[in-house]
């Protein structure tokens, strides 16, 4: 069941299928395993992760998804959102890039079987000194408008994510295009897509996130809710005193919930809190990952009175 903000609207709390996908003794859980253990934990929904696709086995991970799907459906678990295969192989590598093509492509043809509305893709990241901006933009005009013109055919929003990285301003030698609004702002525009605002990717370039997320204003679709310390995207639980070690949260949260009202968040239909959590450094002992997902939760909930 959704959980109120503090403005009285209900607000969904959703988490990457990847949150229960493997632990740190070496097991790993099917996907049916996750739709119960995120129903049991008191998820309202998840967000499928497609970074292990095979493109070339479409029909065998199509029957995976299709019951994966009915769990899901089964437990009371909404699927808003996926996230298309991020792990990029070197862009000046013709053939790998191809391949990673026909994996997101693939990714799109089982987010529109599951009638899933929302996919989330990474831009393609080069440092400055590899590529100017207006390169790196072009670049990714080639290789996003195709995967941007089959999701429309299909029905799926493409949400493009902000990356990690310092900004052209303060750090020339250290900059990623794709790292703040202005970036992600100017590429969806240009691809007619929206935007999927990641709190711990933004807190690494030290810019204050209500400003960035102003300036994306009616142009978040989705959001990716971890914490980190500024220097690793450490994927930690928001608020948690128990993460709070050199690898621990320093995100302003109520400046983020301040940044969710200026860009207009909560007019999204499909709005929902996604905890992208790390849990691979967790053992399998489910006792232990419920109790890390009940701070999870908690730390959800104190997000959303903020809003």
């Amino acid at each position: 069941m959704a959980i109120l903000t503090g403005s009285g609207e209900r607000i969904r709390v959703t988490v990457p299928t990847r949150y229960y996908a493997h632990s740190s003794d070496g097991r790993r859980f099917s996907l049916t395993a996750a739709a119960d253990f995120f129903a049991n934990a008191g998820f309202d929904g998840v967000d499928l992760s497609l970074d292990e696709l095979e493109p070339d086995g479409d029909d065998i991970f199509r029957s995976i998804l299709y019951s994966f799907g009915n769990r899901a459906a089964a437990r009371g678990l909404t699927i808003p959102m996926c996230h298309l295969p991020f792990f990029m192989p070197d862009p000046d590598d013709g053939a790998a890039m191809a391949r990673f093509a026909r994996e997101i492509t693939a990714g799109l043809r089982m987010a529109a079987m599951l009638k899933i509305p929302d996919a989330v893709i990474h831009p393609i990241v080069r440092h400055e000194s590899r590529r100017c901006r207006v390169l790196w933009l072009s670049e990714n005009m080639r290789f996003l408008m195709p995967i941007r013109e089959m999701a429309g055919k299909l029905g799926v929003n493409l949400c493009i994510e902000n990356m990690t990285g310092k900004p052209y301003a303060t750090h020339p030698s250290e900059a990623v295009y794709g790292s703040t609004a202005e970036d992600v702002l100017e590429l969806s525009e240009r691809l007619d897509a929206m935007v999927c605002w990641d709190f711990g990717h933004a807190n690494l370039t030290g810019l204050c996130q209500s400003a960035e997320l102003e300036k994306l204003r009616g142009r978040v679709r989705c959001v990716h809710i971890h914490d980190n310390d500024g220097v690793k995207d450490t994927h930690r639980i928001p608020f948690d005193t128990v993460d709070r070690t050199p690898l621990g949260g320093s995100i302003d949260w109520e400046d983020a919930a301040e940044g969710l009202r200026l860009c207009e968040f909560l007019s999204t239909s499909n709005r929902c809190l996604n905890l992208e959590l790390k849990s691979s450094d967790l053992p399998s002992d489910l006792s232990v990952r419920n109790v890390h997902a009940s701070r999870a939760l908690f730390a959800a909930e104190k997000i959303s009175n903020l809003l």
